[in-house]
């Protein structure tokens, strides 16, 4: 039997199975995929590289990635409205930077640490569901590359499946968050506008339309000369642009030419892949732990990415987890209640950037992020959210910036 069955390969699943691994219990991880793929999210915060300073990997990391000390936000009608944040400037600011990553290498390189660390490793397996003895998990039962169904015993089972969110789909936990219907269009690019010197690796967030219309660009550039471009649209925009079986690439255009500076900046660049797109990302998990199990990463939520959060909860959730469970199994108690705690600090680092994205559409943060004349205070308080440092609910930065922006709804 398995200490823990981990159903998803991704870099949630994959940092906790390379840390359970690495505290001696028996891990089995289940990726549906094989790698490397495709995936959305490429720009991590820096307060993840604690997570993978400790799985081991954050020197291959340094070596592979493009470093990213801070991020950029631009008006689409006009470049010299701008602001850019630098993460040297946040409270407690133990890493100043982070990297750009293409989600296929850096997804694989956590996977593959997590069998270097003693997890066994299986791709093209796909779980169907999770078994249970009354309310508590107790496997999987998943099906092979060849389509025969297998039971898998566990005593332990955590769900990073993503945004399928297994055990939230079967049991119809899933709820989106009001106001973030959303639609994101993606493709890459190469030979794209990029800053210089140590802002090269900055993200770009460009902002453009007003209103229910609110929209904004992300421009991520990576070390061999690729950048990841994307719009994230409000559903009602896509309605207005979607006539006539227009497809992605025809909505990519027509948001580029809503926003001069992102046609500039994009001008002479060829896309590497025709444009795909993703609606209604941004949903809300109301149960994420019980008898035997938890879900981290997307399948405990996802929030909108405007400010680089899916990857960053994921990483930390993963990680949190795997030192929750490793207790747990070590006090032969496994139970719904044993979690409170983890769910708690989830929770409250989620919360955070959920609030302050429900305010940017809403219009209430933009002036705030663009604002010249910042109160420092403010300034440092935004920088650390950027930063990813959002778990310490008692920070008085913190405190602040969830009486200006809390979650609605």
């Amino acid at each position: 039997m398995h200490d823990v069955v981990v159903v998803g390969g991704g870099p949630a699943g994959s940092v906790c199975a390379a840390r359970l691994a690495a505290q001696g219990r028996r891990v089995l991880v289940l990726e549906r995929e094989r790698h490397p793929r495709f995936h959305l999210g490429e720009s991590l915060l820096p307060n993840s590289l604690g997570v993978l300073e400790a799985i081991g990997v954050l020197d291959e990391v340094r070596e592979r990635f493009l470093v990213k000390r801070g991020a950029r936000f631009v008006d689409g009608l006009y470049e010299g409205l701008t602001r850019r944040y630098v993460f040297a400037d946040a409270y407690h600011a133990r890493w100043t930077h982070a990297f750009q990553v293409p989600r296929d290498s850096f997804d694989e390189l956590l996977f593959r640490r997590a069998g270097a660390c003693g997890a066994e490793l299986r791709e093209g397996w796909t779980a169907v569901r999770v078994a249970r003895e009354g309310a508590r998990a107790v496997g999987v039962v998943a099906r092979d590359p060849e389509g025969t169904e297998h039971a898998i015993d566990a005593r332990f089972v955590i769900d990073a499946t993503g945004r399928d969110a297994m055990n939230a789909g079967a049991a119809g936990d899933k709820g989106r968050i009001p106001h973030l219907d959303r639609t994101a269009l993606y493709t890459q690019v190469r030979g794209a506008w990029r800053d210089e010197g140590e802002r090269e690796g900055d993200i770009q967030i460009v902002v453009f339309g007003a209103e229910e219309r609110l929209g904004w660009f992300w421009m991520i550039p990576f070390k061999d000369g690729r950048t990841s471009v994307g719009a994230v649209v409000s559903n009602a925009w896509v309605r207005e642009h979607s006539g006539a079986g227009a497809g992605a690439g025809a909505m990519l255009d027509a948001a580029i030419e809503e926003a001069p500076v992102m046609a500039r900046r994009l001008a002479g660049s060829e896309r590497l892949f025709e444009p795909g797109a993703t609606a209604d990302f941004s949903f809300r998990v109301r149960t994420v732990r019980g008898d035997g199990w938890l879900a981290v990463g997307d399948a405990a939520g996802f929030i909108d990415p405007l400010f680089s959060t899916g990857v960053h909860l994921g990483l930390c959730s993963g990680l949190r987890a795997a030192d929750s469970v490793h207790e747990a199994l070590g006090a032969g108690d496994v139970s719904c209640a044993r979690f409170e705690g983890w769910e708690r600090e989830l929770r409250v680092g989620a919360d955070v950037f959920l609030g302050a994205v429900q305010a940017f559409y809403a219009g209430e943060m933009t002036p705030y992020l663009f604002a010249q004349e910042q109160h420092p205070f403010l300034t440092r308080g935004i920088t650390s959210m950027l930063a990813g440092d959002v778990f310490d609910e008692d920070a008085r930065w913190l405190k602040e910036l969830r009486g200006r922006f809390g979650v609605k709804g």
